[in-house]
């Protein structure tokens, strides 16, 4: 770019220059006593004598050598601006694609960080993924500490009350895609009481899109505890919001279906899904269950379940 602007400051001074040296030129032409006499008409030509002529061909003189002396130096600039443009012809040509890559990978950045926020801040709980190490998942699977710090860390943010709703959520999320990194079922860290610190959470959520985002995760946990069943069983008797109940109604038959190694459990999960089922209020309630059920035969499941 400094060898353009110079290219440039030789030209302007070149032209300035020219223009300058005609300027001189025309006005000493239209003043001088020769410039008079040529232009003045046959009836007001006076008579001068050969002293006169002398002089007016003296100055003429001068003029010519000072026109020469312009010229030339015009002539010295070109030359110099055309020997400077051959001479950085090639480095211009060189600057010239590494400059125009580098915006277009400096645009290129841009808008995928702009998608990239556009994405957190239409599904937050998720955004964390773009945030993630190239080798996280590796780590992860074969790093036993960096994996149960990294749970650790993520359990405190989902109990720390202080932190936005986003945040605490995107850390449950976080926790979950770890313990489905490792092929488990279950994580030292995911235990029920993370799972109620979200739960909680949704009672005094005034976003809803996050809230209910907080219910899917709950509604899909791998916990299996019998405060969390009762917990969906009051969702699906109390809560106005149908897609809520479906979540809730998914849940609890989720409870029931990861409950099989306790059979005592197994069977108050039975008993409350039959009791919904048989009696709720809202018949949009038994709507639901019928639907996850899918047909009589789980419906006899449930009951023979509830009967020991």
């Amino acid at each position: 770019m400094s060898n353009l602007k110079l290219n440039i400051a030789l030209s302007c001074s070149a032209l300035a220059l020219a223009f300058s040296g005609f300027n001189v030129i025309q006005t000493k032409l239209a003043t001088s006593p020769v410039a008079t006499h040529v232009y003045q008409s046959p009836t007001q030509q006076p008579h001068y004598n050969a002293t006169e002529y002398t002089q007016g061909t003296q100055i003429s003189t001068d003029e010519s050598e000072q026109v020469a002396k312009l010229m030339a130096r015009i002539n010295k600039l070109e030359t110099r601006l055309q020997a400077l443009s051959m001479e950085k012809s090639d480095l211009l040509s060189e600057q010239a694609p590494d400059e125009f890559e580098s915006l277009i990978f400096s645009l290129i950045e841009k808008r995928e960080q702009q998608k990239i926020d556009e994405m957190k801040a239409e599904n937050p709980i998720y955004g964390f993924y773009e945030d993630l190490p190239e080798d996280y998942e590796m780590r992860i699977k074969t790093d036993p500490e960096y994996a149960s710090q990294i749970s650790n860390d993520l359990k405190q943010k989902i109990l720390n009350n202080s932190l936005p709703a986003a945040e605490r959520l995107a850390a449950m999320s976080q926790l979950q895609m770890n313990m489905f990194m490792l092929n488990r079922n279950e994580l030292e860290q995911y235990d029920y009481q993370a799972v109620e610190s979200i739960l909680n959470m949704t009672h005094n959520m005034s976003d809803e899109k996050l809230r209910l985002q907080a219910l899917e995760l709950v509604s899909r946990t791998p916990i299996v505890d019998e405060r969390l069943s009762q917990s969906f069983v009051k969702m699906l008797e109390q809560e106005p919001n149908d897609y809520v109940k479906s979540l809730a109604a998914e849940g609890l038959m989720s409870q029931y279906f990861q409950s099989g190694a306790d059979p005592k459990q197994q069977q108050r999960i039975a008993q409350d899904l039959l009791s919904l089922y048989e009696n709720a209020s809202d018949p949009k309630v038994k709507a639901i269950l019928k639907n996850l059920m899918g047909d009589e035969r789980m419906l006899e499941e449930l009951k023979r379940q509830s009967n020991g």
